[in-house]
């Protein structure tokens, strides 16, 4: 790897960093999921400083080329992602089913609560226009 690219990619990585942590202060990540992009910004910088570290560990592990190794971890790493994120998006659902089951109770009894608001407006507005009449039959009005 040239000291441009090595150059290139640790500066592409530390903006890497640095938006991730911004999103983390500004709340619009969870830090239980920046640590993930977190350790893969630190390990993309460990790799671009150590030479030939990716060529060693393919070879240790057995694969051809340093680029089949990247590759796989590439869609092992994704796999994982997308079975998390399933994962996640299923909880969710069951909250916001939850959710309306509850509101639609909430909705139901408010309707109740307003309906004996009214009955027993109207069981007083009666009350009163019967006392109202007999006081004004017997002229108390």
């Amino acid at each position: 790897m040239t000291i441009t690219l090595k150059l290139a990619l640790i500066v592409i990585t530390a903006i890497y960093m640095f938006l991730i942590i911004k999103s983390i202060r500004k709340k619009k990540m969870n830090v239980s999921f920046s640590l993930f992009w977190i350790i893969t910004g630190i390990i993309l910088i460990i790799s671009a400083l150590v030479p030939n570290m990716i060529e060693y560990i393919s070879n240790l592990i057995g694969f051809e080329t340093p680029s089949n190794m990247l590759f796989c971890i590439t869609i092992f790493v994704s796999f994982y992602l997308i079975f998390n994120l399933t994962t996640i998006l299923s909880e969710e659902n069951k909250k916001n089913t939850l959710l309306i089951q509850e509101v639609s109770l909430l909705k139901k009894q408010i309707k109740k609560i307003e309906q004996r608001i009214d009955e027993l407006e109207n069981s007083t507005d009666s009350t009163i226009k019967k006392v109202q009449k007999n006081n004004y039959e017997n002229g108390q009005i």
